[in-house]
């Protein structure tokens, strides 16, 4: 299984009053990962700086929280891999770990091809289904 590993440090502003990382935080770390692991495919899936009409939105993210998370010094790993491609839509699997493998939290994300002229979906191109084929989970 190809996963991508993205390093996450919590920031203090990030800590609630009970001591954990807020909630809506984990939302930003999935994202923080997410562009990362997209960055990290031999090409990305989209070029930010090239004027371009085809992009891709959020269009689900499930987040299921098991453990809270503690400010720290020690930094928590953010996986994030493949899990399905469909005709204009695939879905990643991510979750968020320590260096023990502890499980803090999970999501699920599924990311629709869109085209800004239009404002509609469209079907993932050949070379955006052969990046995300290249590193598809096969677990």
């Amino acid at each position: 299984m190809s996963r991508h590993a993205y390093t996450c440090h919590v920031r203090f502003s990030d800590v609630d009053v009970y001591g954990h990382v807020n909630n809506v935080k984990y939302f930003e770390y999935y994202q923080e990962a997410r562009i990362a692991f997209i960055g990290s495919l031999d090409e990305p899936l989209f070029e930010p700086t090239r004027e371009s009409t085809m992009r891709q939105v959020v269009a689900r993210i499930d987040v299921d929280y098991r453990r809270p998370m503690l400010f720290r010094p020690e930094p928590y790993t953010v996986e994030t891999w493949v899990t399905r491609i469909g005709t204009s839509s695939y879905e990643l699997g991510c979750r968020i770990v320590d260096e023990e493998g502890t499980v803090y939290s999970k999501a699920d994300v599924r990311l629709v091809a869109f085209d800004t002229g239009t404002q509609r979906s469209r079907p993932l191109s050949d070379v955006e289904r052969g990046r995300l084929e290249a590193v598809l989970a096969t677990e």
